[in-house]
């Protein structure tokens, strides 16, 4: 018999929880409907009233030159290369003047390069070195496109980059590799 009520007792206390929860969990529930109603509400009354935002945009640069770098620096920054070296060309005579980092001279000399404009990417590459004040990879960037011309059958450029490294760095590290070079690609002329 004891345990028949205590069995009734725990069932009882059980029951008692059950329902005590579910009443808080209604009361909770019917608080959050009415919160988010009420939201609702405020974020309709907001939208109604409120203006539409037009975002600002910068009044483009009166000067072409810093134009043009602006158009290179947004296309390089949105991966558009070819966006980026037209920019490039149209001001290709003035392009000391363009105001680039060290970092978007670099891309911008890469995709010259990959686009086979050895000269332009040979300029930008090794402006990019020189600003950022590192003269042993500015040389670098000159041996490398110097090779990538050499490589692409262009013995004449890949000669008169390496006649450009020896006469910017008479005593570079590079000198005797260059000469080197220069011989095989005057090889390659002789025999043409």
């Amino acid at each position: 018999m004891t345990f028949g009520l205590l069995a009734a007792a725990l069932l009882a206390a059980g029951l008692g929880w059950f329902w005590y929860a579910w009443r808080k969990y209604a009361e909770r529930r019917r608080a959050e409907s009415e919160r988010e109603a009420l939201f609702l509400a405020d974020m309709a009354r907001a939208r109604s009233t409120a203006k539409p935002v037009v975002p600002a945009t910068p009044d483009p640069p009166a000067d072409p030159l810093q134009a043009a770098g602006a158009r290179i620096k947004e296309a390089l920054a949105r991966g558009r290369a070819a966006e980026a070296i037209a920019a490039f060309g149209q001001h290709r005579e003035q392009r000391t003047r363009l105001a680039l980092a060290p970092g978007e001279w670099e891309a911008l000399g890469r995709a010259l390069l990959a686009q086979g404009s050895f000269l332009e990417a040979a300029w930008a590459l090794h402006a990019g070195a020189a600003l950022a004040g590192d003269a042993l990879a500015a040389q670098k960037r000159l041996v490398e496109v110097a090779g990538k011309a050499a490589a692409a059958g262009k013995p004449q450029l890949a000669l008169k980059l390496y006649a450009t490294l020896l006469d910017k760095y008479p005593g570079s590290q590079y000198a005797p590799f260059v000469r080197s070079s220069m011989k095989q690609e005057e090889n390659k002329l002789g025999k043409a």
